[in-house]
């Protein structure tokens, strides 16, 4: 059976692998983005008759209230699935980010999510529909320099969970996506985004630890396709909510935070920001009997490979993994 679905953030990444799934399927399709270009004729190219663009900034009422004006006028009025993947990323220390960059990037990951709902839901609702929110492994972990994006994600799982409880009971369904590192153009984005440091930043010599140790826990970026399919799979499902994560990088590190609860994941990540002394998980720790469990379990999931360039470090990790 044919459903109608609208997706924000459509020219690129995530929604525009989506959009080719989606139309590839027999759907139909409202593609929104902030920009437009030759990925409109792409799609139009790709499912004649079957898709309609619109140019939306989910920071403008104006943009939003237009693309549910056009939504109600065509394709029978209905809408089955709302896919809020308009988004971007920004990084920095919380001290030396300007509070503007962060405001704007609130107003279209948090603030846009939650415009483009409120205008949809009421058909989303008529049509006993599916929410499809894009997260991230950000939604519910950090790294350094992560904290405002990772705010915005959090934000989205807490705004999520939420709609669920609203709308369980009226036929609407909600998925949370979490991708870990996908080949998206979402770094090109975020190094676009992201300002410098300053001149002499208090956190200059730590810089270089906090991206190997970012980076030794993720996977090459993935092809977007994956979570394309991770949606379009979930909404096949008859459960009324699920939280997805996507990818192996996005399936082991949160993974581990369940694994571990909140206290063991943040003793986890402190030694892995450069804290030494008990309140970690630390080799030294391991070796004198301290949360081994804990520490078996990370390093079985690969946040522990830093340990490998010490022989404290090595020898921990022998214990646990023998």
């Amino acid at each position: 059976m044919s459903r109608r679905a609208l997706i924000t953030g459509a020219g690129s990444g995530f929604g525009l692998a989506l959009s080719r799934r989606w139309l590839g399927g027999g759907h139909t399709l409202v593609a929104t983005d902030e920009q437009l270009g030759p990925w409109t004729e792409e799609l139009k190219a790709l499912a004649p008759g079957r898709v309609e663009i619109c140019r939306v900034d989910v920071r403008d009422d104006g943009d939003v209230a237009r693309a549910l004006d056009r939504v109600r006028r065509t394709g029978g009025g209905g809408l089955d699935v709302l896919v809020n993947n308009a988004g971007y990323a920004m990084f920095g220390a919380q001290e030396e980010v300007d509070l503007a960059r962060f405001q704007d990037l609130l107003e279209v990951n948090v603030v846009g999510v939650a415009r483009v709902t409120r205008a949809f839901l009421p058909l989303i609702r008529a049509s006993a529909g599916c929410v499809v929110q894009l997260s991230s492994v950000a939604g519910r972990t950090v790294f350094p320099e992560s904290g405002f994006y990772a705010a915005t994600k959090h934000a989205v799982e807490a705004m999520s969970e939420a709609l669920f409880q609203e709308t369980c009971t009226l036929g609407v369904t909600v998925r949370v996506i979490e991708p870990g590192s996908f080949d998206t153009g979402f770094l090109a984005r975020a190094a676009a985004e992201s300002p410098p440091p300053p001149p002499g930043s208090p956190y200059d010599a730590l810089r270089p630890m906090w991206g190997e140790r970012k980076t030794e826990v993720l996977e090459p970026p993935q092809p977007p396709e994956l979570v394309a399919d991770a949606i379009l799979r979930s909404l096949d499902d008859p459960r009324p909510f699920l939280r997805i994560p996507v990818g192996p990088d996005g399936e082991r590190i949160l993974g581990l935070r369940d694994d571990l609860g909140p206290d063991d994941w943040a003793a986890v990540l402190g030694h892995r920001a450069g804290l030494t002394g008990p309140d970690t998980i630390s080799p030294e720790g391991v070796l004198a009997g301290q949360r081994i469990e804990a520490a078996r379990a990370a390093a079985r999931r690969g946040h522990l490979r830093h340990w490998e360039r010490t022989e404290a470090g090595r020898a921990a990790l022998r214990l646990l993994l023998d």
